[in-house]
């Protein structure tokens, strides 16, 4: 695992789901029917933890659920126009313990009782590319 830098850090963390932020996308590899067709899915609770580690809250994305369930390797990305990240990393779906606990909090705090996490999703960041134009390697590290 790496560690995000500290502009990426910035991007990724919205525990509120503060509506001016960015969204996070999630990318994830097709199971069952869909054997390796990719899935794109929008995300906006989302945390940084211990510089190598975004936790996730997986509320409505039940297909990506279910991909990372048969197929741990994820990619997650932000932007804001001319500049962004790319991350790559293995994804854990948690349904207990203090993560999917973290993850309750976030949603509980800006919805109440309206909405309720199915799981908490928990990326370790393998890889971390800019997302700036560019000529040469984007990979970070």
């Amino acid at each position: 695992m790496v560690d995000l830098p500290e502009e990426a850090v910035e991007m990724f963390n919205n525990e509120d789901c503060d509506k001016s932020r960015p969204l996070v996308w999630i990318s994830t590899i097709g199971v069952k029917d869909q054997e390796g067709i990719p899935h794109l899915a929008p995300v906006c609770f989302t945390k940084v933890l211990d510089q190598d580690k975004i936790l996730v809250a997986v509320n409505f994305a039940t297909q990506t659920l279910r991909n990372i369930e048969t197929h741990y390797r994820v990619a997650v990305g932000i932007a804001v126009h001319y500049d962004g990240y790319l991350v790559k990393g293995a994804g854990e779906i948690i349904k207990k313990g203090s993560e999917f606990e973290q993850v309750q909090e976030m949603v509980k705090a800006r919805f109440g009782d309206k909405i309720k996490p199915k799981a908490a999703l928990l990326i370790r960041v393998d890889e971390v590319y800019s997302l700036k134009p560019g000529s040469g390697s984007k990979r970070l590290v």
